[in-house]
């Protein structure tokens, strides 16, 4: 009977640990594991840009961050595709088209609700969504819409470089 109740426990405990685990470690487009802290922090801002390849307002608003990194090296930029590990294909195409050169990795909505949710408090809405990361790689802002690259020009250049609370605006276009 102890043996049964300690495999029982264990198997709670395991169950649990997944649940608390930050849902922070995606994976690249080769298929290894990338955590978010990896691409953050190091004394500059980071950008990542929230989408999917069937989003119209992200095919439509994608190019704005690809501007924006053009004019702005200074800051850290990276995507992160809501097609999953099964839609990998779909999210290469859209990398490929789009001519993405920064950083693009792989999660799903369920994965992408959990991290917003421990980092943020908040669930996950929607693509486009843009998270910014502050110089010390905590996440400061999300932004459930499509942004230009004079928004994300204006965001930027007018931030403190420390902010205690994530502040979570719009609604997205949920695509």
């Amino acid at each position: 009977m102890k043996r049964i109740q300690t495999a029982w426990f264990g198997m709670m405990f395991m169950g649990l640990a997944t649940l608390a685990a930050p849902a922070s470690a995606l994976t690249d487009m080769d298929g290894k594991p990338v955590n978010i802290k990896s691409l953050t922090g190091k004394g500059k801002w980071s950008v990542a840009e929230v989408w999917a390849s069937d989003c119209r307002m992200c095919q439509l608003s994608i190019q704005h961050i690809v501007n924006f990194k053009a004019k702005h090296p200074d800051v850290g930029i990276f995507g992160i595709s809501m097609d999953g590990v099964s839609g990998k294909a779909n999210a290469q195409r859209f990398i490929d088209d789009q001519e993405l050169r920064f950083p693009n990795l792989l999660s799903d909505k369920e994965e992408m609700n959990q991290y917003l949710f421990d980092a943020a408090g908040k669930g996950f809405v929607g693509t486009p969504t843009f998270l910014f990361y502050n110089p010390d790689g905590k996440l400061v802002t999300v932004q459930a819409r499509a942004l230009t690259e004079k928004e994300l020009s204006r965001f930027i250049d007018s931030r403190e470089p420390q902010k205690e609370e994530v502040e979570v605006f719009g609604g997205g276009d949920d695509c």
